[in-house]
């Protein structure tokens, strides 16, 4: 056996080791459709390789090299939806399918005739795969996913990478000058070529891991920070915003108010309409509060029915003003449960940065306080003071 023999060998067994991992991947409980388009692109891949190893090991020449070109083709078709599962583009079906027709055209005519059979069998795949991953480079890298936006530019990269490591190979193939050695300078050639494809293989591979450990990560981090029910911030993610907002108010000498909103009665809610009204009325009183606020104010679920607004740069008299026009807002709100109308009122309570707390926990438990008095006084108003 050769040394591009062996390499080629090396190179079927690597990508079918590369195919099988991304498949086990996207079978797990992250189910990824990149990985496992990608796994099945490598797994043909190496199928191809197969069969042009087997045509040189005896079998029907003509036959096994353009199969196993042919399923190389195919193979970058699968590769290259992998790619776009990660935007939100498509492959467009029908120039696909006219470029493979045209591949097996050329593969099955070539190797019957014999006619430039060994520059067709390394052209015909390669073209269609360039234009492919070309497309999937710039799909990729413009509309890749935001989160994973660093993996996305560097796995176009490499697919930009792949595609002048194919041109380059077959340039210097028809380069190899004819005469004595040059079957050995073919070999070299082919060795070089097979040991880049080995390492961009493992490369884009890695590169299309990192984009959907990116996205894990990212939908971790959502989940950790958002109320599942409502879509807000939750508790932790509001106690992250306060610590950047006291940061911003400390450096611009100003303060901000923070307003805690608890739904009165709201458990009468629940056992008269049930639970599934009372999840609809938190997420009406939540889009209430969140269609009333402003944009550079921080609005979150903190608990059950309470809620917290953080009102940017208000003073007492701003804050007190604002805080209410919320507050008759999410009272305005109406949730529908059969053919009766579902209203609810809302109590609340101020405190001012940092003249009632400077911290997380100063603060929270002075408007906490002003809102248990909002309630002892007789709900549906709001405390701003004492």
């Amino acid at each position: 056996m050769s040394r591009a023999q062996t390499l080629i060998l090396a190179l079927l067994v690597l990508h079918l080791l590369l195919g099988v991992l991304c498949l086990l991947i996207a079978r797990g409980e992250h189910k990824s459709p990149a990985l496992r388009w990608w796994g099945w692109g490598l797994t043909l891949y190496a199928a191809g390789l197969l069969a042009t190893i087997l045509g040189a090991a005896g079998l029907p020449r003509a036959a096994t090299n353009a199969a196993g070109n042919i399923v190389i083709a195919l193979s970058s078709v699968a590769c290259a939806r992998g790619v776009y599962a990660h935007t939100p583009l498509r492959l467009a079906t029908g120039w696909i399918g006219a470029g493979l027709a045209a591949t097996a055209l050329a593969l099955v005519a070539a190797n019957l005739t014999g006619w430039n059979v060994m520059y067709v069998n390394v052209a015909a795949p390669t073209v269609i795969a360039a234009v492919l991953f070309v497309f999937a480079a710039v799909a990729v890298a413009g509309q890749g996913p935001r989160d994973a936006r660093q993996a996305a530019r560097l796995l176009a990269a490499l697919l930009l990478l792949a595609v002048a490591t194919w041109i380059a190979r077959i340039a210097a193939l028809l380069l190899v000058p004819a005469g004595p050695g040059a079957a050995e300078r073919m070999d070299l050639v082919v060795s070089l070529f097979a040991i880049l494809q080995m390492v961009n293989g493992v490369a884009a591979t890695l590169a299309l891991i990192w984009i959907d450990v990116r996205l894990m990560q990212a939908e971790l981090a959502r989940v950790a920070h958002t109320d599942a029910l409502t879509g807000l911030p939750n508790r932790r993610a509001a106690r992250q915003r306060f610590g950047e907002e006291t940061s911003r108010a400390t450096r611009a000498g100003r303060g901000f108010a923070m307003a805690i909103f608890d739904i009165d009665h709201f458990k009468q809610v629940n056992d008269r309409h049930g639970h599934a009204v009372g999840d609809e009325v938190l997420r009406g009183v939540a889009d209430a509060l969140a269609s009333s606020k402003r944009g550079e104010d921080v609005l979150a679920r903190i608990g059950g029915e309470e809620f917290l607004v953080l009102l940017a740069e208000q003073g007492a008299d701003g804050a007190r003003d604002a805080a209410e026009r919320l507050r008759r807002a999410a009272g305005e709100a109406e949730v529908r449960a059969g053919d009766q109308a579902v209203h609810v009122t809302l109590s609340g309570g101020v405190a001012l940065f940092p003249s009632d707390g400077a911290d997380w926990d100063h603060l929270f438990a002075a408007a906490d306080r002003r809102l248990y008095a909002a309630k002892r006084d007789g709900r549906d108003r709001l405390e701003a003071r004492g």
